[in-house]
């Protein structure tokens, strides 16, 4: 026979107040992850140009008339100077006419953004010509063969953030005492780190380049993510570990870049979601695995950046009662 619950009913008005609260979170995770999706389109994506003064005017006229406002247009002087600036990340891909034509596409960097580019060949190809007379189309950075869409790189950044989250949330909450959160934060980056890079470059084969710097990278993530949570508990008591989530999972996330490049998100997000955890190691790890000689210190700085502050903050307030500890002390009486 079934036991009857303790205790008197919940109100009918807290029952109704509960539920439309949740059924509004579940509205706001769906627009947050949404929305830039909805609103994506490729403005002002850099693409190199290799071509002389007479084409080169020709060519990005054509560009602005065909395709007004997606493509910001960087000359160089060769082949060879448009396929350094690929490979440092500066532009997704390059226009070649001087020792071409041809087209450089760069999908380890988006395959959005290689398949806009690689759709360029009515600029090179003059109408009348036949599809075998088409400019080729030439990948300089191509995706690792074992995931050639691409999909397995964009789908491993959710899941190593919501390790970082769930960690954070978990330490904050079940460890208690400053010193031996930090302590539990430090295990926990260093085992996750080399655990995810193991996982993602040897059993999955998504990542490449580096293994220590992947898995620095991999480790320096979680580590932003949970210390921002701790921090952030120790600051506000329970409720800042729901403030480190809305932070990381509901701002930074949907605007960290990891599905679509940066010029494609409705400005400025794009650019501001690159201050964050997820946005800094989405660039920094898809640097390391096909882009070594791309500048990756503004991503080590952020995310390095955020686990420090996470840190200082958790020590700066260890000492500070909760809001719970402050509600519950009986005050103080006077004795006659």
């Amino acid at each position: 026979m079934e036991q009857p619950e303790p205790g008197q009913p919940s109100r009918l008005s807290r029952c109704l107040v509960t539920g439309a609260s949740l059924a509004a979170v579940a509205t706001l995770i769906m627009v947050a992850f949404t929305w830039p999706a909805v609103y994506a389109e490729p403005r002002g994506v850099p693409v190199g140009l290799v071509a002389a003064q007479p084409e080169s005017t020709t060519i990005v006229a054509a560009l602005e008339q065909v395709r007004p406002h997606e493509f910001t247009v960087r000359r160089y002087a060769d082949r060879d100077a448009a396929v350094q600036a690929i490979r440092h990340r500066e532009v997704y891909g390059a226009v070649v006419v001087d020792g071409g034509p041809e087209l450089l596409v760069a999908s380890g960097a988006s395959t959005i953004a290689s398949q806009l580019i690689g759709a360029l060949t009515g600029v090179l190809n003059p109408a009348g010509q036949t599809t075998a007379d088409r400019p080729p189309v030439t990948d300089v950075v191509p995706l690792s063969p074992h995931d050639e869409r691409g999909a397995g790189l964009s789908a491993f950044f959710f899941p190593l953030l919501l390790g970082g989250l769930k960690g954070g949330i978990f330490i904050a909450i079940g460890i208690q005492g400053t010193a031996r959160r930090l302590l539990t934060l430090a295990v926990f980056t260093v085992i996750a780190g080399t655990a995810v890079a193991v996982v993602g470059q040897y059993a999955f084969r998504i990542l490449s380049g580096s293994f220590p710097l992947n898995a620095a990278a991999s480790g320096l993530t979680v580590a932003a993510i949970a210390a921002t949570v701790i921090g952030l508990r120790n600051l506000f008591g329970l409720h800042g570990v729901g403030v480190g989530t809305v932070l990381i999972m509901l701002v930074g996330s949907p605007i960290s870049a990891a599905t679509l490049p940066v010029e494609f998100l409705p400005r400025p997000w794009g650019a501001i979601g690159q201050f964050f955890p997820p946005g800094a190691s989405v660039s920094l790890i898809r640097c390391i695995s096909y882009f070594p000689d791309a500048p990756t210190l503004p991503q080590w700085f952020v995310l390095c950046g955020w686990t420090l502050a996470g840190c200082l903050l958790a020590l700066l307030t260890r000492n500070r009662p909760s809001a719970r500890t402050r509600s519950t002390t009986p005050p103080s009486t006077k004795i006659a």
